[in-house]
């Protein structure tokens, strides 16, 4: 008899097995299937453990299209900030404008403009 001091059970408490290698029992999972391997049939990585090249191709395709997703909703979130800038850089910007119009009203006293000199004085407070 056997004893495994590192294992993989399955839910009715036995050992499982290598999904290769029935005789041998499994040390570690496949990160991307979950197939029970044997120290023999493990392909390792930075990313993990798994059962063959494909299915660490198929995790880094994975966690790859994750960044992106993740870099994408980041820059999201900023255009946000950037809209509601736009938006108060225009508003400050026909702020300004008044201003300067009231301001050349008052000093040239233009006949054309002189209501919205007055009302722009009220406004302001001036």
């Amino acid at each position: 008899m056997t004893f495994h001091l590192k294992g993989f059970y399955m839910l009715d408490g036995r050992l499982s097995s290598c999904i290769n290698h029935p005789a041998v029992s499994a040390t570690a999972r496949c990160k991307q299937c979950g197939k029970p391997l044997c120290p023999a049939c493990v392909v390792s990585s930075p990313l993990g453990t798994f059962c063959s090249e494909v299915c660490r191709e198929r995790f880094e395709g994975f966690t790859k299209r994750v960044q992106e997703i993740d870099q994408r909703s980041t820059r999201a979130k900023w255009n946000v900030s950037v809209y509601v800038r736009k938006i108060l850089s225009f508003l400050l910007s026909i702020i300004v404008v008044l201003v300067l119009v009231g301001v050349v009203g008052t000093i040239f006293n233009i006949p054309v403009i002189s209501q919205w000199v007055y009302i722009i004085r009220g406004w302001i407070g001036v």
